[in-house]
């Protein structure tokens, strides 16, 4: 079997579990939208272990790749950077030290600071400058990027698990104003799955850290059930029935523009990536 038909399995399971678990949930309040959220994180993370328990050892070790520090608070960047890396960009690879921050220096100048901390840079710069072909204009002493890469925005962990799974893409998120890469998947001696984590602001160099399932899905990935609440205001959400909100998550799910309401995204090489949902603003 494809391994992609496993997580379609699990990714057709848990839709099917998210729409009983909301219409038993109806009328669904401000108050009892995060006792549905805590069900359907725990349901995702069982799917994404069921996923991965018929395919064995990911199919990309990550072997141990060099990853560079980020300068001043270009972590998004540097991680968008990193990623790169590990998906084998030989324009980055060639001299890391010296090109990655030539590339978050980049980024940095050709997108938007308003709202955001010193040189930080959201998901949605990333998604800006990326589809905005600036990338390819890079230029060190002649040399160019190999080819285009891009992000696409997400709050799936069986997604992000595949990707990873796969190795056809790398995973940048926010959390705090501090962003992360995730860079593979790691089975460990127990059995468990794990996510490899860098942080940037580790020193130069190989070296990562572990996350559980539990803690990516939770801390990490987009949530729009979380954000609904918030996002409708204190008396646009007295109450919800399913198919109400069944239609506020595809209209968030479908979006690709989302700022830094969206602190997650998948990065990959550009013919890789899967369609863009909609046509990137003008």
């Amino acid at each position: 079997m494809d391994p992609s038909a496993h997580f379609d399995v699990q990714r057709q399971w848990f839709e099917r579990y998210r729409r009983v678990i909301l219409e038993e949930a109806e009328p669904i309040t401000a108050e009892s939208v995060y006792v549905v959220e805590l069900l359907l994180m725990e349901a995702e993370v069982d799917a994404a272990r069921a996923a991965l328990a018929n395919l064995g050892p990911p199919a990309y070790d990550p072997g141990e790749p060099y990853f560079v520090r980020q300068e001043g608070t270009t972590c998004m960047s540097t991680s968008v950077a990193n990623g790169m890396i590990t998906l084998g960009e030989p324009f980055l690879l060639a001299n890391p030290d010296a090109r990655v921050p030539l590339l978050t220096r980049d980024i940095v100048a050709r997108t938007s600071a308003m709202g955001k901390p010193g040189e930080y840079r959201s998901v949605d710069d990333m998604f800006k400058y990326l589809e905005g072909g600036c990338l390819l204009e890079l230029d060190d002493s002649g040399e160019t990027f190999s080819e285009d890469y891009t992000v696409r925005l997400t709050n799936s962990l069986i997604d992000v698990c595949e990707t990873l799974w796969t190795g056809h893409g790398r995973l940048v998120i926010q959390r705090s104003a501090h962003a992360h890469l995730g860079f593979a998947l790691e089975r460990l001696e127990d059995g468990e799955w794990v996510a490899m984590f860098r942080d940037p602001m580790m020193r130069s160099g190989p070296g990562y850290t572990r996350l559980s399932f539990e803690s990516l899905r939770r801390d990490y990935l987009w949530s729009p059930l979380k954000k609904i609440p918030r996002l409708m205001g204190p008396h646009g959400f007295q109450q919800l029935g399913a198919e109400e909100l069944l239609g506020h998550l595809e209209r968030y799910e479908s979006m690709e523009n989302l700022g830094v309401d969206c602190p997650s995204a998948l990065l990959y090489r550009k013919r890789e990536a899967p369609a863009l949902k909609a046509p990137p603003e003008e």
